[in-house]
């Protein structure tokens, strides 16, 4: 029987992709409000994937590196920035979750891993923010 324990073990690359999954899921959630589903179930893939990454040794460089990259993203939701800004970031982030796993003899991050992650976080969110802030100029909103 899975237990909620075992479902925490993942492999890095396995946790990183179901974060990743987690937050597509939220994502569809703020785009379609109202299905609920999506939105808890991406919450519940999320805290799994962080829960199972806090088992092992973390690089703080690059926790370090992930956070900022997510910070530059959250700004692009307030403020107009430029697409290298959008790049800079998508680029930290697969950077970031790449060397995300520290340690000697500790299970790495493959690189596809990261870069899967890391694209579809990072230029996914830049890509929904360019539409969103053009929705709300078309409706007069900014």
């Amino acid at each position: 029987m899975l237990t909620l324990r075992a479902m925490a073990q993942l492999s890095p690359d396995a946790a990183i992709l179901v974060i990743t999954l987690g937050v597509v899921l939220i994502y569809v959630e703020l785009n379609r409000p109202g299905w609920i589903v999506s939105g808890a179930v991406g919450l519940l893939a999320v805290l799994f994937g962080v829960a199972s990454l806090l088992r092992v040794e973390l690089n703080a460089g690059a926790v370090v590196l992930v956070g900022s990259a997510v910070a530059v993203l959250a700004v692009g939701l307030r403020r107009r920035t430029t697409a290298m800004v959008a790049v800079a970031a998508t680029v930290a982030l697969v950077l970031g979750l790449g060397q995300l796993v520290a340690g000697p003899g500790a299970e790495r991050v493959d690189p596809l891993a990261a870069a899967v992650g890391g694209v579809v976080i990072g230029a996914g969110t830049s890509i929904l923010t360019r539409i969103a802030r053009r929705a709300r100029t078309n409706k007069g909103l900014d």
